[in-house]
């Protein structure tokens, strides 16, 4: 069905894009660490004044100044793991970058100036380029699939024309090369060449009939291409295409048929004036 194989097509797409995925987070990834560095070398040389480095409970400190500033900077910046986390949320919009960037222009100048730059570097050229890259790998997947998908169709055709093939020497039980309607009578009574044609897509107690449209130059003998050609003509449903040629040949021996029944009845009407005169002479010859 349409729908299964657009879902399948899609599920497809998003497997194939997981390894687009890890390249894309380990180079988000790679930027972050290295903006993080920055921010959190910054924050450490604003942090020192605030705490004794010489008593353990120097994090501590920081966590309990009075000063607010001292605090944010902390618990976003002080860390290399926590500023990486803040850098990775005001990207994704789980915290409002205005609220970071106001913590670090209390602290100096360039630290805001360089977090600007880094949302509007991620937001702007970053996430853009790997949204492109998903987008065009969708593509090539959706072309390779289509592609997949009719080298899938030549698979099965062949592999019905080779079962055709076999059964056709199966049924072949003299060699000869070609198939008679007795023969095919005769195989389609036993349960395994029976089941084997239902496999096909062919009735078994359709043979009769079935060699009738086969034998197409009606000589009474089916040689392999004929059978194979039928077979591949009789598989399943009958396509618009069909139908529509069908239509078209019908219509065209309609049109022979009327133009032979006009000729015909001129034909008719001549021999007719003819005969008359041939009469009307004999009668005044008497």
């Amino acid at each position: 069905f349409r729908f299964s194989r657009e879902l399948s097509l899609m599920a497809l797409m998003i497997i194939d894009s997981l390894r687009s995925l890890m390249w894309a987070l380990l180079m988000l990834l790679l930027m972050i660490f290295v903006f993080a560095v920055w921010f959190t070398t910054n924050a450490t040389f604003y942090l020192k004044p605030n705490a004794d480095l010489s008593r353990d409970d120097w994090f501590e400190q920081l966590q309990s100044s009075s000063i607010e500033n001292v605090v944010n900077i902390q618990a976003n910046f002080g860390t290399l793991q926590a500023t990486t986390y803040s850098l990775l949320r005001s990207m994704l919009g789980g915290i409002n970058w205005g609220i970071l960037c106001d913590m670090l222009l209390a602290m100096d100048t360039l630290s805001p100036m360089l977090f600007i730059f880094y949302v509007l570097f991620a937001l702007l050229a970053v996430l853009n380029i790997v949204t492109g890259v998903f987008v065009d790998n969708a593509v090539d997947k959706a072309k390779t699939q289509r592609e997949f998908l009719i080298e899938k169709e030549r698979e099965v055709k062949e592999k019905y024309i080779k079962e055709l093939q076999n059964l056709f020497l199966e049924m072949d039980v003299d060699a000869s090369g070609t198939l008679t309607a007795e023969e095919m009578q005769h195989l389609v009574k036993d349960p395994k060449m029976s089941a084997y044609f239902s496999a096909l897509g062919f009735e078994a107690h359709d043979c009769v009939r079935l060699f009738s449209l086969l034998d197409s130059d009606g000589s009474g003998h089916v040689d392999i291409e004929e059978f194979l050609d039928g077979c591949l003509r009789l598989k399943g449903m009958a396509r618009s295409i069909d139908v529509h040629f069908i239509m078209v040949l019908i219509h065209r021996l309609q049109k022979q048929l009327s133009g032979f029944e006009t000729g015909h009845n001129a034909v008719l009407a001549r021999l007719t004036r003819q005969r008359s005169r041939e009469l009307s002479s004999r009668l005044l010859g008497h």
